[in-house]
């Protein structure tokens, strides 16, 4: 409990910032900025408070913006300023209607990047205020990290907020050596919670990953960040060259010096934890405990670098156009690995792919379990159809949970949760029917592998049949449709408010509680008062009076003008054309009466919908359990799917250093082949401890860069428990993958093509390990012949050496190949070459792999295929003979024509 001096000394700071506050808007009011009025003196305050951010005020039905910020957001949305007129004068206004904020919220957060308050009215709907007296407040602060139930979001996109958790980074040199960090981040909108040791070296790798919306750092590194410092290791110049959302937190730090991992994690949780606390107040959802968050070690899963996911296009596929940043425009879907391998019919089951494909597994009892429960899906058609139909009819139920968290979400949501759960316990009998059906046609009373895997997903669905049950006995889904109608009417009149809530058809069953059937008792007894009154009133004066509501005049009584109606009961208050409206005051007491009745039951029925929310929060661990379990089945359902239309094998993983594939293929390239009806050559790769490096040569456009490239992607799908494009393939574990391949530059790092070789090459010879996979096309390329070649020899020295790793090392540097012979540095080389068949003047690119090496490049047949006027040919030709002089004893006689058979003539078999 605080001190009395310490609470004194806290009033003070109040009573001293309110008084701050005043004087500030008084001196505006003064210099004419803004009028003097309460709404005004709200809307200037939170504009002082978030400078930075677009402020959006809700007044009545529309969200307004005033003052300066209105220029701005006029402009930012395209709708029109105008202005608003107080004694002081005119000041600049503009807004929209409520209706509309979640298009204008998509355009602000999710296309501009923009901050956005929301400062909304509190209402209570027993007890309705007057204008000037409704309070407003800070209701959220949307950020890209922090979106929660928006109608605009994509299911198939997770949305991460990541906390970076620096320790001594923060103190250290502007890229000096790597230093201990911890990643917290999360998806507010799944309830997808993680946490993971690292370092700054690693920080662009996890970034690739991860993918976040938006990071948030300490807020010590908030005026390093304005000022466009580097920041500790470079890690704020990396955000902007990404050009992701950076927010700053002010969390207290717990680190000693120096921190210890528990400590640097406990500070990313913190600095997670508070920056959604200051967005989403009081929507806050429940976060896990510290050590509830999915902590992902580092052994677990294969790290593939951030050049290595690009290169690959693993999740993206690149095109020309700019910077490739976290979120930036050169990126697309189409004819990435993602796109060609994804059968995944829900949402949820997507995001798992995703994650699966940056992240595969390196345990083998992992990887094993799914390629089992792949191939059991694999094997039997008629199974793996009615569950892909299944899931399907499958909602995102873990959002759904985070919007109850959140205590938002409706009806038709907490209906949508007893329609899951119904939907699983149908996954779930398929299932055992298939297994049943297995059992009785063995006749050893065993089980095949792929049944065990199928009892292993039945079993771990947890039973959540009650939690259906009490729903579908608490929700009238005939009622739903209603419900939502009344919803989406907020544009109308207060008249067909008042009719729709007196002829209301109410979604929760009258059952559910006993506050609920006494309501319904009292209204369906003031409901019959009314017809009664109504019956009598028409006997009385005539048949044309009906019983009503009016938007100016409340209750009333219509009738038509030839009806008389007396005037010491009916006191007349408006006439049309035919009709006269008169105030009647014993219905304007029936009707006070039933429309407060109408309100309570409104209230009843919002305290019965958080009873039914908090029932399915209470059972959230046990729904997030069977939702994963779902979307492991849809990946695996997904995956055998794949298997069979695009004819993958499963392939066989263990323990060695040893990748064998028997005729791999490109799954993308192969699939843009197909589209034009075209077939691909496959290749082998036999890589074992005799033969760990591959040495390989051959003609431009020969096929060598999607060789490696599809060797990589094998050993990821076979690890991501996929199967694979190939006749056979056996992979021993990888840790890590890694790429140097392609030519680009990094101009807002300063950072030539050739540079930026040298950084990812020296990161892959810092990093990889005996059991790592690596892929080199073309080092030393952008620099002088010489020079070129002995960066080449260097890195093939070190690998083979130092390393001792799985690597493929394409090459136009055939001199190489003597160099490593003349050095001793043969042993575990094997050299391979693609080539190109003549006929005459005519050639074709030979793109399957053979043993040798090839000493022509046939740049110029490239440049022939490419289009190059004959006369530039010629040129180039006559040059490179010049260029080549006498050494045409080495076999370079690069595109003239003069080797030996159908093959070029420059082919050399090397042992080793």
């Amino acid at each position: 409990m605080p001190s009395r001096s310490l609470s004194h000394k806290r009033e003070h700071a109040e009573t001293d910032t309110v008084a701050a506050e005043n004087a500030e808007f008084a001196r505006a009011v003064k210099a004419g900025q803004v009028p003097d009025t309460a709404l005004s003196r709200i809307v200037y305050d939170n504009w002082k408070r978030f400078p930075d951010c677009i402020l959006l005020t809700q007044v009545g039905n529309f969200f307004e913006s005033y003052f300066e910020p209105a220029i701005e957001v006029a402009a930012l949305l395209g709708i029109k300023l105008t202005s608003k007129t107080y004694k002081s004068g005119s000041f600049p206004f503009t807004g929209f209607p409520i209706h509309q904020i979640d298009k204008y919220l998509k355009l602000l957060v999710q296309d501009m990047g923009h901050t956005v308050v929301l400062v909304e009215e509190e209402k209570d709907p027993l007890h309705p205020q007057p204008v000037a007296d409704i309070r407003r407040k800070v209701a959220r602060v949307v950020t890209p990290g922090t979106l929660l139930d928006e109608s605009w979001l994509s299911g198939h996109e997770s949305r991460y907020l990541l906390a970076i958790s620096l320790g001594d980074a923060v103190n250290a040199e502007e890229g000096g050596e790597k230093s201990p960090l911890y990643l917290a981040y999360a998806d507010v909108s799944t309830g997808e919670f993680f946490t993971k040791a690292g370092s700054t070296a690693d920080i662009e790798d996890e970034m690739a990953r991860i993918a976040p919306r938006e990071v948030v750092l300490d807020n010590s590194l908030r005026e390093a960040w304005k000022e466009g410092e580097a920041g500790p290791s470079g890690l704020l110049e990396l955000l902007r060259v990404l050009g992701v959302h950076v927010s700053f937190a002010a969390a207290p730090a717990t680190s000693p010096s120096p921190p210890s991992p528990v400590n640097l994690e406990r500070d990313a949780i913190s600095l997670l934890r508070h920056h959604l606390e200051y967005a989403l107040r009081d929507r806050m959802p429940a976060m896990p405990a510290e050590g509830e968050f999915n902590r992902e070690s580092q052994g677990a899963q294969m790290h593939i670098d951030a050049a290595t996911l690009q290169a690959l296009e693993i999740r993206h596929a690149l095109r020309p156009g700019g910077l490739v940043g976290v979120h930036s425009s050169p990126l697309s879907a189409k004819g990435t690995l993602l796109s060609v391998l994804s059968r995944t019919v829900t949402d949820s089951g997507h995001r798992l792919l995703k994650r699966t494909l940056t992240a595969p597994s390196t345990s083998l009892a992992v990887i094993n379990a799914r390629l089992a429960l792949v191939a059991a899906l694999h094997e039997r058609e008629a199974l793996r159809t009615d569950l892909r139909d299944m899931l399907r009819s499958l909602g995102d139920v873990m959002r759904i949970v985070q919007r109850f968290r959140a205590s938002r979400g409706d009806a038709s949501d907490v209906w949508d949760v007893a329609r899951w759960v119904r939907g699983v316990e149908r996954l779930r009998d398929r299932v055992r029917v298939d297994i049943v059906i297995e059992g009785k046609r063995r006749k050893d009373g065993g089980q095949a592998e792929g049944v065990a895997r199928l009892q292993e997903l039945v079993d771990a669905f947890a039973p959540l049949l009650e939690l259906a049950d009490g729903i579908e006995g608490a929700i009238d889904e005939t009622r739903l449709p209603g419900l939502q109608a009344e919803e989406a009417g907020e544009e109308d009149t207060a008249e067909e408010v008042l009719d729709r809530r007196t002829q209301a058809r109410w979604w929760l069953r009258p059952s559910f509680s006993l506050e609920l059937s006494e309501l319904h008792k009292r209204i369906q007894s003031l409901t019959r008062k009314r017809a009664k009154l109504e019956a009598r009133l028409q006997e009385e004066y005539g048949a044309s009076l009906t019983l009503g509501t009016s938007a100016r005049w409340g209750y009333v009584v219509t009738a038509k003008r030839r009806d008389v109606l007396p005037k010491e009961r009916f006191h007349a208050v408006a006439e049309a054309k035919s009709t006269r409206t008169y105030a009647y005051n014993e219905w304007s007491a029936l009707g006070a009466r039933l429309e407060e009745s109408y309100a309570e039951l409104g209230v009843a029925e919002a305290r019965a919908l958080n009873r039914l929310r908090a029932m399915v929060v209470e059972r959230a661990p046990t729904i997030q359990a069977n939702a994963e379990a779902v979307d492991e089945l849809d990946v695996a359902a997904g995956f055998a799917q794949a298997a069979q239309d695009l004819n993958y094998v499963r392939p066989t993983l263990d323990d060695s250093c040893e990748l064998q594939i028997v005729n791999g293929r490109h799954p993308s390239v192969e699939a843009g082949l197909m589209a034009q009806a075209r077939a691909f050559t496959p290749n082998s790769t036999h890589m074992d401890a005799g033969a760990h490096m591959h040495f390989i040569t051959g003609p431009n456009q020969g096929g060598k860069s999607t060789l490696l490239r599809q060797t990589a992607v094998i050993a990821i799908l076979a690890q991501a428990g996929s199967f694979v494009p190939a006749d056979s393939a056996r992979v021993g574990v990888v840790d890590r993958v890694f790429s140097r391949v392609g030519a680009r530059d990094d101009l807002f790092r300063d950072r030539s093509t050739f540079m930026l070789e040298m950084v990812e090459t020296a990161g892959i010879l810092r990093a990889a390990t005996p059991r790592s996979l690596v892929i080199m096309d073309e080092i030393g390329r952008g620099t002088t012949l010489h020079a070129g070649m002995a960066i080449a020899y260097a890195t093939l020295d070190y690998i083979l050496t130092h390393v001792r790793c799985r690597t493929l090392f394409a090459t136009h540097y055939h001199e190489l190949a003597r160099m490593l012979e003349s050095g001793g540095g043969v042993r575990g080389v094997a050299f391979f070459c693609t080539d190109v068949e003549r006929d005459g003047e005519a050639f074709a690119y030979a793109y399957r792999l053979r043993p040798g090496i090839n000493y022509d490049s046939h740049a110029i047949m490239a440049a022939q295929l490419a289009g190059m006027p004959e006369s530039f040919l010629d040129v180039a030709r006559r040059t490179l003979e010049a260029l080549e002089g006498g050494e045409e004893g080495h076999g370079e006689r690069d595109d003239r024509g003069e080797g030996g058979s159908g093959h070029g003539g420059g082919v050399r078999a090397v042992g080793g």
